[in-house]
């Protein structure tokens, strides 16, 4: 695929369109239909090359600060903890800026396009929105971050 719309807004630290440009890759890449969003088994579908692009692109471009493995990072913080998966993925949201008092955010309009979010803010996951209205959030967050750490242990 190519990465060039998203290399460029990364480098103008323009993180709106760079997290759009992200969503366009993943849904492009992996949705086979149904709704604006990735299922459980078209996470697995995913290009291990194209999320390792994407994931140094962003990780490049803000420091480290944001990117998949910045959000695996938190999600491994968390683990750490112990907790029960419902209670460890509302930890998990709230770190990454992703849980309010009010819940999940719905859409992007509750994210914070600016290096002073916190660690693993972006680029935001685009099965988000549709798993938090059917209840599969944890679901397919999972399913994501184990493909994801099975890309990068490959890549080794």
């Amino acid at each position: 695929m190519d990465l060039t719309t998203l290399l460029a807004s990364l480098a103008a630290h323009d993180w709106r369109a760079a997290d759009q440009e992200t969503g366009r890759l993943l849904l492009a890449d992996g949705d086979e239909g149904g709704f604006a969003g990735l299922e459980p088994h078209e996470v697995e579908g995913l290009d291990c090359a194209l999320l390792r692009s994407i994931d140094r692109a962003w990780s490049d471009a803000s420091d480290g600060r944001f990117g998949f493995a910045a959000q695996a990072d938190v999600l491994a913080a968390v683990g750490a903890d112990g907790l029960a998966r419902k209670a460890a993925w509302r930890v998990f949201g709230t770190r990454t800026g992703w849980v309010t008092d009010d819940g999940w955010a719905a859409d992007r309009s509750g994210l914070t396009y600016d290096l002073a979010a916190p660690a693993g803010h972006l680029p935001w996951f685009p099965a988000t929105f549709p798993t938090v209205a059917t209840g599969r959030t944890f679901e397919v967050l999972e399913w994501f971050y184990d493909h994801f750490s099975r890309c990068a242990d490959s890549a080794s």
